[in-house]
């Protein structure tokens, strides 16, 4: 059975094993970024979300049979809501988890007034995009990088 269920960001900690793997699914499939995935770490990552307080910032855990399978976690300020990340477990995918997860947080940024809602994808997670488009987003820019490899070298 599927529970979705909200997190204090003190909790934020639970999600740790399935953000090291989105980390690492991002890692892999970027033909030219890979190596800016290498080294994030978690704490340093979640932390950054320490300057909102529990009124704009959700964090939702999805379980099923009591496993930790995916996550969301959206923020707020006035009129604009953005969800950071979001991920489900491979083993989930297809199963509607994130649909519901995505759902959860856009009423949620949508009933503390938001007005624009935004989202940034890697450009090569195609599946992704398509999952974000069924929702309803649209395409927008696409930031260009131009950026040093670890080994001194440019992305060229």
């Amino acid at each position: 059975m599927l529970i979705i269920r909200d997190v204090p960001f003190s909790q934020s900690s639970l999600i740790k094993d399935l953000w090291e793997k989105n980390r690492k699914y991002h890692e892999n499939i970027s033909e030219h970024f890979g190596f800016l995935y290498a080294n994030l770490i978690f704490e340093e990552r979640i932390n950054a979300f320490g300057m909102f307080d529990d009124k704009h910032i959700k964090i939702s855990i999805a379980e099923v049979n009591g496993n930790l399978c995916g996550y969301c976690i959206s923020t707020f300020e006035g009129a604009a809501g953005e969800t950071h990340t979001l991920h489900v477990d491979k083993s989930e995918r297809g199963s509607g988890i994130g649909r519901k997860l995505m759902k959860e947080h856009i009423s949620w940024m949508k009933n503390n007034g938001c007005k624009d809602i935004n989202i940034t994808v890697s450009v090569e997670n195609i599946n992704t995009i398509e999952f974000y488009k069924s929702l309803g987003f649209k395409p927008n820019t696409i930031e260009m990088k131009l950026a040093d490899r670890e080994d001194g070298s440019l992305c060229l």
